[in-house]
């Protein structure tokens, strides 16, 4: 048995245990494609390149790459719905002190999915001012301990459990998953029939619904494949959590398990062209092979799960929005930032 919960000398009047049975393991588009306004990808380059471009080198990318496949989702499944507008007012709301959360949510237990190798990172400062925010508000709050370096599938079993065990005493689960954490979460609803009459809503923050080109690239590659694989394995984890974050895999998995109708889903995702940022390297690998803008590691058009609400911004990168970071000059908190996204979730209807 494994115990969900915060940790024990951080808050503990308030928070949620939740047990969980853990299965055992077992090239280039030119140009740019700009967060211009909400989820609109148009082009032309964004304010303030001109000092990033002088950092650029003139690289050859061998091949197309991902280009033919990044955004893919959007076009094969209805749009999601660019909700930015709606998430400002209400950030400006919580900046200003005001409580937004809806009365239902004292009926809630908010269960955070962490992201890819997230479990090495210490709980912290990895979403625990997410989870502080909501426990200011006086909610019950959790985290579902999957395996960080174990594949969608696994992670959704798991998923599975922590809403049952939660939902024992009645109450409604809001997930809230980053980055692969996200993909955990939809992927227990979509597997678990069962899960949707106790899940109220789903959160994801910056995650790969559609899949990741850094993830395809670095995982087409032979040498690579071997040598992070190996070294995956060897720690205990499975190649398979990175491979399950690829176009390929995705485009499979949704195939054959789509997100269920009628759970409020809302979806955010980010940009940025920071030099500072220890992604840095990786934002500008998608922007000169790909012409596209990111937040180093995930994309905007690949990021919204069908007919969810979107909320796209500017200036975070990938470790920005749940974790303790060096950015002084990031325009959007942890705290605030998961308030305004889970109160706008709740203000969706259930079942609408």
């Amino acid at each position: 048995m494994v115990q969900v919960t915060r940790p024990s000398s951080l808050t503990p009047s308030t928070q949620t245990r939740v047990a969980a049975e853990v299965p055992a393991r077992a090239k280039g588009a030119q140009g740019f494609n700009a967060i211009v306004k909400g989820d609109s990808f148009s082009s032309g380059a964004p304010a303030g390149s001109q000092q990033v471009n002088a950092l650029r080198l003139p690289i050859p990318w061998p091949g197309k790459g991902e280009a033919d496949k990044i955004g893919w989702i959007q076009k094969a499944y209805p749009p999601a719905k660019d909700s930015t507008a709606e998430f400002m007012k209400l950030n400006q709301a919580v900046r200003a002190g005001q409580n937004v959360m809806p009365p239902e949510a004292k009926d809630c237990v908010f269960l955070a999915v962490g992201g890819l190798l997230s479990e090495a990172a210490p709980k912290q400062i990895y979403f625990d001012k997410n989870l502080d925010a909501l426990e200011a508000q006086g909610l019950q709050v959790g985290r579902v301990p999957v395996d960080t370096d174990m594949g969608v599938e696994h992670n959704a079993a798991i998923v599975r459990q922590a809403v049952l065990e939660a939902s024992k005493n009645g109450k409604q689960v809001v997930l809230i998953g980053h980055s692969k954490g996200g993909l955990d979460s939809a992927a227990a609803l979509s597997m678990y029939p069962e899960l949707q009459e106790h899940v109220r809503a789903l959160v994801t923050i910056q995650s790969p619904y559609g899949g990741s080109p850094m993830a395809q690239d670095l995982l087409d590659n032979p040498l690579v494949r071997y040598g992070v694989g190996g070294a995956v394995e060897a720690l205990g984890g499975s190649i398979q959590a990175g491979e399950d974050l690829t176009y390929d895999s995705r485009k499979a998995f949704l195939a054959k398990h789509p997100m269920p109708p009628g759970i409020p889903a809302v979806c955010m995702a980010s940009t940025t062209a920071n030099p500072t940022s220890p992604l840095f390297a990786m934002e500008e690998y998608m922007q000169q092979r790909y012409g596209v803008k990111s937040d180093g590691l995930v994309l905007p058009q690949d990021a919204f799960i069908p007919g969810s609400k979107s909320v796209t911004l500017s200036g975070l990168d990938h470790l920005d929005s749940t974790g303790t970071t060096l950015n002084p000059f990031k325009p959007y908190q942890p705290e605030d930032l998961t308030l305004s996204l889970v109160a706008m979730a709740l203000k969706m209807p259930k079942g609408g």
